[in-house]
Formats: structure tokens, sequence, C-alpha cells
């Protein structure tokens, strides 16, 4: 039951409604049933393995704050960390023993967002940042919690678990920004992600024809999978405000960043400070006496493991290994960089309008090694990005002929959803709404229901096959 189907809808209005008339006592289990309930629309199967991990997780916890010898602390955390790893490593294996098998492959839906949230919690425990908690009920709903399952975000124990214990239950107003973000996010799905993919899947699956123009698929994928993504995040939230949850933001205008440094600031948010807390800080610290080469290498280490928390694959290695490059060079070019603009001013408020233009250009020459199928294939279009001199090939023209129409709507779309973040993002989109009298409510909402209304009109003659979130599959 994916996030952009009737069912998904009719399910979360239904667990609104459930969690607003349950007692208070009795919510954080009903949000374990309907988290469980939900999951197992995907595969009761992979529900029973996320109980059992929960559950070890949980006992974990109770025994690392029980421990009183640090030597013994550390190895069971030690353990319960290599045990989460061990699991998420093999499930991200399965796709390669597949393929060398030519068979088919399980993988758990969202096993990458709850391993990752378990691991969070065992070394916040073991930290002693937080207490382990008592009650397996609100622990097992923070691990499952269904609107965060499929793309995140990343909630840390610390933010979700006392939500929780406050017996969460969202006040209408909540209830109608939650819906407003679904819809910006329905949006960002339908009308960007899914007509630029019309582009993108054909400059990359016809990428050695003579007539591709690879130069679109460039410009056009960071914009797809951005919307893709921040899409999935804004139903997620939407839907946890809905539920009485508040949830961490995950992107904030990450093509505006002036330099890579800035963009891993903006871009895939809460997993970026996980693996900062967790892995670049406790390395940079061991490393310290290695000076810049310590930085370096903790740097490659923690882009290396983003990559490869996308999938076990040579291009997510490159991909962050590209990435580690930019932010050692933006690293170790710092302090230099600031005593120059320090001595021209004029020159540091050009780089302010060139910085995100220069940045874009990097992430999206990054991202091909995300997309492409191989490496090999990366570095083809890399080689050929210049715009080719000549008659486009036939099935480009055809492309342009039976569906052009599509792929223009989503670029002009995404300067839309753009502006729509930017004025939510400043306080004049959201909540804010909520506050205008009752009649200027409605025409507020009156104009957004009818915006959508003509987009869904728009796109019902696509021969458009609406496929999944390009973050579900992680």
């Amino acid at each position: 039951m994916g996030f952009t189907t009737v069912g998904f809808i009719c399910f979360l209005l239904a667990a609104t409604i459930a969690c607003r008339a349950c007692p208070a006592r009795f919510r954080a289990a009903l949000l374990v049933l309907l988290s469980y309930a939900y999951y197992c629309t995907w595969s009761a199967w992979a529900a029973l393995l996320m109980l059992a991990v929960t559950l070890a997780a949980f006992l974990a916890g109770k025994a690392i704050e029980a421990a009183h010898d640090g030597r013994h602390r550390r190895g069971l955390m030690l353990a319960s960390l290599g045990a989460l790893l061990i699991l998420l490593a093999a499930f991200k294996l399965t796709p390669l023993l597949g393929s060398a098998l030519k068979g088919s492959v399980w993988v758990p839906l969202g096993i990458s967002y709850y391993t990752f949230k378990l691991i969070s919690y065992v070394l916040e425990v073991y930290w002693n940042k937080i207490p382990a908690e008592k009650n397996f009920i609100p622990f097992a709903a923070y691990v499952a919690f269904f609107p965060q399952i499929v793309g995140g975000p990343i909630q840390r124990a610390d933010s979700f678990l006392p939500q929780i214990h406050r017996a969460p239950a969202a006040s209408w107003n909540n209830i109608v920004w939650g819906l407003q973000r679904i819809l910006l996010g329905f949006f960002k799905k339908f009308a960007v992600a899914d007509n630029l993919g019309l582009l993108v899947s054909f400059v990359f699956d016809h990428m050695h024809a003579p007539g591709t123009p690879l130069v679109l698929g460039f410009y056009a994928y960071p914009l797809q999978i951005y919307a893709d993504f921040s899409g999935l995040t804004d139903i997620a939230i939407g839907a946890a405000w809905m539920l009485g949850i508040a949830s961490p933001e995950n992107f904030n205008a990450p093509f505006a960043a002036p330099n890579p440094s800035e963009f891993w600031r903006r871009w895939h948010i809460t997993l970026t400070t996980l693996l900062n807390d967790y892995l670049f800080i406790p390395l940079r610290m061991a490393l310290r006496n290695l000076g810049n080469a310590g930085l370096v290498l903790s740097l490659v280490a923690t882009m290396v493991s983003i990559g490869l928390w996308h999938g076990i694959r040579w291009t997510y290695a490159v991909f962050g290994l590209v990435h580690a490059g930019y932010l050692s060079i933006d690293a170790l070019t710092a302090r230099a960089r600031k005593r120059y603009y320090k001595a021209h001013p004029g020159t540091g408020r050009l780089t302010d309008w060139l910085g995100p233009v220069v940045t874009f250009h990097l992430a999206a020459l990054a991202f091909i090694f995300f997309r492409a199928a191989t490496v090999a294939d990366a570095w083809y279009m890399l080689g050929h990005l210049r715009m080719r001199i000549g008659a486009p090939s036939a099935e480009f023209l055809s492309l342009l002929a039976n569906q052009g129409r599509f792929i223009i709507l989503g670029f002009g779309a995404y300067f839309v959803c753009e502006l729509a973040d930017y004025l939510r993002r400043h306080g004049q989109q959201g909540q804010a709404i909520a506050r205008l009298p009752l009649w200027r409510r409605w025409i507020v909402y009156y104009c957004t229901t009818v915006a959508v209304v003509v987009m869904t009109l728009l796109l019902l003659g696509t021969p458009l096959k609406r496929v999944e979130f390009v973050y579900a599959m992680f």
C-alpha cells in the first residue's frame, strides 16, 4: 500500500480519526497496531522480522543501562551494533545474490530506516544521552511508526519517545497543516518527479544511441530525484502531523547551497546528521593526530557509508567517493578562501550568486553515478555530455511527440514546488494559514483544491506508468 494510493489515504484518515477518539493511555498501543497493520500490507514475514529486531534492541538497551562494568557495557553495545549492521548488510547484499543466481530476492521494506533508528538508540543509551525505554509499546511505536517506515525521515528516540509518552492526538489545525503538506508531496511526485522521469529514463536507457541528448538527463535527474524524495518526506511529515507527531525536516533548499558542505547540511538531513554524529566525529577524533590526512580519511569513510547505505553497488560507492572529494577540497581550502574573501569582499559577494550554480552542477555530476546502471555507463555519460550537433534520434522525437507536454509540465512544476517550499519555510504557508480568519482559510483551501483537481485532470491522459518513490527501495 504505497503512499500515493487511495488505500493509503483512506487508511491515514481512519488512523487519524481513531487516534483522536482513542483514550490517551491506549494511543501508543493503537499506533503500534496501526503501524504493523500497514506494514503487513507489504509483508507479514517482514513485519515479524521487524518485531524480533525491535524486541532484541529493546532488551539490549535495558541491558546496557543496567550494566555497571565498563567493559561489559561496551561489549553489549558492540554486539548489538554488530548484529544490526550484519542484518542490514545481509539484506543489502541480497540483490547481488539474486542477480548472480538469476532469481528474485526479498528485501524488507524500510529496513535501512528502522535499522538506523535502532543503531541510534543503542548508541544514545550507551553514551548516557537518553535513558533506556522501560515500556516496550512506545518503543515499538517508535521503530514501526508507519509514516516514516517507507522513506524516513530517520527520527531519533529523544525526539519521538517524549511525544509518544504524551499520548499524541493532533489538533484540527495540525491536521489541516498535515493535509496541506501531503498535497505538496503529491504534487512533487506526480507533477514533477514522474513527468521528469520520462526524460530521465529515456536518456539513461538510450545513452549509447546517437542523437540522445545526454545533457538533458544531466539536468533533469537532480530535479527528479529531489522532487521524488522530498515529496515522499512531505507526505511522511504531513501524515505524522495528522497523528500528533512532529517529525524532523529532511531537506532545506539543497540546490541553493553555496558549497558542497552546505549541500549535505540540507540534503537528507536526518541521515547525514546521524552519520556525522556516530561515524564522522568519532573517526575524526580518533585520527586527529594525522591532521588533514585524518580529516580526509574520515570524510571518505562517512561519504562512502552514505553511498553504500543505498545498496552494495560500485556506483553508490563512487557516488560517495566523489562527494568525499568535494568535501575534502571544500574543507582543506576553507581558511584560504575565507582570508581571500575578506581581502576581496566584491569577490565574496559574487560567489554568493555563483556558489549555488557550481554546487548544483557538482551534485548533478555525482548523481550520474547514483543513477547509472554501471560505473562504465556513468563514465560514458560524463565523457559525452557536450551538446551533440546533429539531428536528434527518431526515438527521442517520438518521446517529445507523445510525452513532451508532460516533460515540459515537469520542469515548470518544479519551480512551483520551489516557490511553495520557500513560502512554507518562511512562515507564509502551513501553520500560518491556520491563523487566518475562517473565510480566508476556506478561500485558500478552495484554491488549493481547484489547483490539485486541475493538475489531476491534466495528468489523466498521460501514458505514464506510475512508479513507486525512488527512496522506498532503500
